[in-house]
């Protein structure tokens, strides 16, 4: 042991008297490995982000969600006034083997149906609950402190502006569910008509009543049953005797098996673009060898010295070997800090849109894609130095 603390120590105060040239060869260490780690830092993030979406979506292990796809609907028609989840409906759910509970989703993700009026005139509308809305084309929109203490206010589409207010909205009331609620803005979303936004804790407090307007059914089971055949028997039974049995179809989609292949994308897309940013890390594999070829070099005098008091080959090739893996473990810690850092810079700046997640498997890559750098970049090196006799450097 105490041999090997004294490799360790030669090698440090080796690696000190060259401190410009070796932080120069760390550099393309440092940069590879955090380029790695930013990447799959980044690229956990996407999937964890995608999980929990899908899990809310009815793919986590003990719950799925049955949707009902109105057939009026597909037609381009008008959707059926009829309730296709109605307390009969849970009753025949419950009555499936398997099935432990059904009860109605109530998430606002799709939007909240309901019905805004003015004075004298209203319009169906589509609820979402942004806590913040300030991106808006007309007014000053409402902010998340608004949203913190359930303030009455709303934006609203053009669309719905015009059909209320003849397009002048900004400042107006607007009644919803009995309740008012003042115009602070006005902002579209091409993909959600008649779209109007209130804070969530707004509608938590004074909208409790308002339905999804894409109601699902989710069902608990039991684990140990079989989660495709229950859903599928959950679905084949509402489709002979449901409430809307004849305005559409039950249906159930594995969302966990979805939810498997998306990963396997990301997974695949993360991996490429790592092994890419990780070409770096040959190029700085080719440096570390470069300079401890020059170390041996210059070290030629110390070699002889320990070859001179019985110092063996395996010893002259193990400290080199060390100072390489060193070297190399340096910058592998250096960069997977700032390939930390990086990406939480990035989550920092982009908390709606990109999240990152440092994971022990990241850091188990860096700690070991850097000593494996310094083992097989540096063993060449080291080897030759090994090689090299007393008599041959007397000579």
């Amino acid at each position: 042991m105490s041999n090997f603390n004294n490799i360790i120590h030669v090698a440090l105060r080796s690696i000190m008297k060259n401190k410009r040239r070796n932080i120069f060869t760390m550099i393309g260490i440092i940069i590879g490995i955090a380029a790695v780690i930013t990447i799959m830092a980044l690229g956990n993030g996407f999937k964890e982000s995608a999980n929990e979406q899908f899990d809310d979506a009815g793919a986590s292990k003990d719950t799925v969600l049955v949707d009902f796809i109105d057939k009026h609907l597909e037609q381009g028609g008008q959707p059926a006034n009829t309730n296709p989840f109605t307390a009969s409906d849970l009753d025949l759910t419950r009555q499936v083997k398997g099935v432990t509970n059904a009860s109605i989703k109530t998430n606002n993700k799709n939007g909240l149906t309901s019905e805004a009026k003015s004075t004298d005139k209203k319009s169906d509308i589509t609820i979402k609950s942004p806590k913040s809305a300030t991106d808006v084309q007309e007014g000053a929109g409402y902010t998340s402190d608004e949203n913190e203490i359930a303030e009455r206010v709303a934006t609203i589409s053009s669309d719905v502006a015009e059909s209320l207010f003849k397009g002048k909205a900004v400042g107006k009331t607007i009644y919803i569910d009995g309740m008012d609620f003042k115009v602070a803005g006005i902002q579209d979303d091409m993909m959600v008509p008649n779209l109007v936004q209130i804070p969530p804790q707004t509608v938590k407090r004074y909208l409790p009543n308002l339905k999804p307007s894409m109601p699902q059914l989710e069902i608990k089971f039991n684990g140990a049953t079989n989660k495709k055949e229950v859903a599928n028997a959950v679905a084949d039974k509402l489709n002979k005797n449901g409430s809307a049995a004849g305005d559409g179809t039950y249906q159930y989609t594995d969302m966990e098996a979805l939810m498997k292949n998306i990963n396997k994308v990301f997974d695949g897309i993360t991996y490429f673009v790592a092994a890419v940013a990780g070409i770096s890390l040959f190029i700085a594999g080719i440096g570390v060898m470069n300079v401890m070829y020059i170390s041996v070099a210059e070290r030629t005098e110390e070699i002889a010295i320990r070859r001179a008091f019985g110092a063996k080959g395996r010893d002259i090739e193990m400290q080199f070997l060390i100072e390489s893996i060193i070297l190399c473990l340096i910058g592998g810690i250096i960069g997977l800090l700032i390939g930390i850092g990086i990406a939480a810079i990035v989550d920092a700046l982009t908390p709606d849109y990109i999240r990152s997640s440092v994971t022990f498997g990241s850091v188990l890559l860096a700690v070991g894609v850097s000593t494996f750098i310094g083992i097989v970049f540096g063993w060449v090196p080291a080897r030759a130095a090994s090689k090299k006799e007393l008599i041959d450097i007397i000579k």
